[in-house]
């Protein structure tokens, strides 16, 4: 949905980015290195990420191979993936703001995400309609699916279906699947379902 964090210094230091950032990149221009140089500390939602992009591409997916996937290709120009928000601008929690001051045309998150997500959507919408990526997974938050919606309406004339506990779209160009947060306990041992199905659609 969007990331945490966030405050002014981290959003200035965001004008830096180009429109798409290698993520290796984009944290060095953060100040956040560990996840990709020294010990590479293992991004907790990144893990998931890793360990379904390595089983897609018959890797096996220990804790070394992810370590190595998370800091050479998750996100990177080099791999196979993109790590996408739904939501530009990144808040330690979904309701707080604190950016009175630096956007002073919110007043709230409520106030953002009334005049943002539709644009924000749209903006996707056309990036999936020239790229066509092969998968999309969207997850939400914990365990109460919170943003399905939203990333449904990424997809307009896709119909969605139930997998389990995951919803699946219908046959199109783009395979997307909905998930429980990748961290959250709905999600322990279900990484590999994840993996079955998009191995089952693309078969």
């Amino acid at each position: 949905m969007e990331e945490a964090g966030g405050g002014e210094n981290n959003i200035r230091s965001r004008l830096k980015f180009r429109q798409v950032e290698d993520c290796a990149e984009a944290h060095k221009i953060l100040g956040i290195t560990e996840h990709h140089s020294g010990k590479k500390t293992i991004q907790k939602t990144w893990r998931g990420m890793c360990y379904i992009m390595l089983r897609l591409e018959g890797k096996a997916a220990n804790r070394e191979n992810i370590r190595n996937y998370q800091a050479d290709f998750l996100g990177r120009f080099q791999g196979n993936s993109m790590l996408c928000e739904l939501m530009p601008i990144p808040k330690p929690t979904i309701n707080s703001w604190g950016y009175e001051t630096l956007i002073p045309q919110f007043k709230s998150s409520d106030e953002y995400y009334q005049v943002v997500r539709p644009r924000r959507i749209k903006y996707l919408q056309n990036l999936i309609a020239e790229y066509q990526p092969k998968i999309v997974i969207g997850y939400g938050q914990g365990s109460k699916k919170t943003y399905w919606q939203a990333y449904q309406e990424l997809f307009p004339n896709t119909e969605f279906s139930k997998n389990g506990q995951f919803m699946v779209s219908s046959a199109t160009n783009t395979m997307v699947v909905l998930t429980d947060h990748l961290t959250a306990k709905t999600m322990n041992g279900k990484l590999d379902e994840v993996v079955s199905i998009i191995k089952n659609r693309s078969s």
